[in-house]
């Protein structure tokens, strides 16, 4: 850690619009004692510290400059694992300003300063999106970068904007250069359904390039336009051409058939979903559906089954015992158990 804390004076009294006059005068010291500071030939005393952070609105910890590195590091683990309140908000944005402002391309701070905006609020997505145009142009293979532009313009979860029309205006270049990036193409033609421009969304699905892993996502996709074309029998046919031995391909399949209220079927997939994957590290996506599915069914002791399954992958393919998904788990078969006693003494 650098401790030249002039440094950081300088750069937040430069980011604020303020002159070495207004900091000396508010600190009852001399303009050539901040001059000093700043070119590194002294240091404020440290009773000046307290006044110094309130003078610029920050924590004195923030006084004492870092790498970027340590700073990246700092907003992840508030994104991670701290609430986005205000303070830490103005933290993050200030120091990611300062980074770009230093290299106006860096993607890694432009993807991060789009995660920190959709955090807090929607009110700077604008100035996020544009951002995230440019890392596109310097970074076009960063599906990451086209996640993130999904949630500042798209539509789909995101509903709080759905700009659709402009992502697809956007990305669909970069989807017909390079028809092999799989997140890229699946996010555009999620948004060409769903301002109903079929024949485009189907010549996306044709021109796509897949990986062998994930081939299926054409025949998946394929069908989604046929139910929103209103024509669900055909997306059934076609879901029926996957591969009963993929278990990715039939968990989408599952996915489509439990939003038609197709259950039975939904139920069928996910299972086989589960049962085609071999120990460790077993996905658990599908018993998740499985457990909601059956609970929603009233079928509470198929649920509780599923989420019995869930506890033993956890601890059998990852090693958990304890933690958040374990704590889940246990909460929801208390649930469940609480409502099969509750049918009991109906009867």
């Amino acid at each position: 850690m650098d401790m030249n804390i002039g440094s950081v004076i300088k750069r937040l009294r430069i980011a604020q619009s303020v002159t070495q006059e207004d900091l000396a005068e508010y600190l009852g010291i001399s303009y050539q004692a901040v001059s000093k500071w700043e070119t590194g030939v002294g240091l404020p005393d440290i009773t000046l510290l307290p006044r110094i952070a309130v003078f610029f609105g920050v924590r004195i910890d923030e006084l004492f400059s870092i790498s970027h590195e340590d700073e990246m590091e700092r907003i992840r683990h508030i994104l991670d694992y701290e609430k986005m309140n205000d303070g830490n908000f103005a933290y993050a944005k200030r120091t990611l300003d300062t980074m770009l402002s230093e290299n106006s391309k860096n993607v890694d701070a432009i993807k991060t300063y789009a995660k920190v905006i959709l955090t807090k609020s929607n009110e700077e997505l604008l100035s996020a999106g544009k951002m995230l145009e440019k890392a596109m142009e310097t970074s076009p293979l960063d599906d990451e970068i086209y996640n993130l532009y999904r949630a500042v313009r798209g539509g789909g979860e995101y509903k709080y904007h759905s700009d659709n029309d402009w992502f697809i205006r956007v990305c669909e270049p970069y989807a017909r250069k390079y028809p092999q990036k799989e997140g890229l193409c699946n996010h555009l033609v999620e948004a060409m359904i769903s301002q109903q421009y079929f024949d485009k969304a189907e010549e996306i699905i044709c021109m796509m390039q897949p990986s062998a892993e994930q081939a299926f996502m054409k025949e998946i996709l394929l069908g989604d336009v046929q139910v929103k074309r209103g024509n669900t029998k055909a997306a059934k046919k076609i879901w029926e051409t996957v591969s009963e031995e993929d278990w990715r391909a039939q968990y989408e399949v599952g996915e489509r058939l439990n939003r038609l209220n197709e259950y039975e079927d939904a139920i069928a997939c996910f299972k086989r979903a589960f049962d085609l994957q071999k120990a460790p590290k077993r996905a658990l996506d599908m018993v998740y559906s499985l457990a909601f599915l059956y609970k929603k069914l009233g079928r509470f002791e198929e649920a509780v089954k599923a989420w019995e399954c869930i506890l033993q992958v956890l601890k059998e393919d990852y090693g958990l015992a304890e933690g958040n998904d374990v704590e889940w788990a246990k909460r929801e078969l208390l649930q469940l158990k609480e409502l099969i006693d509750k049918d009991y003494n109906l009867i």
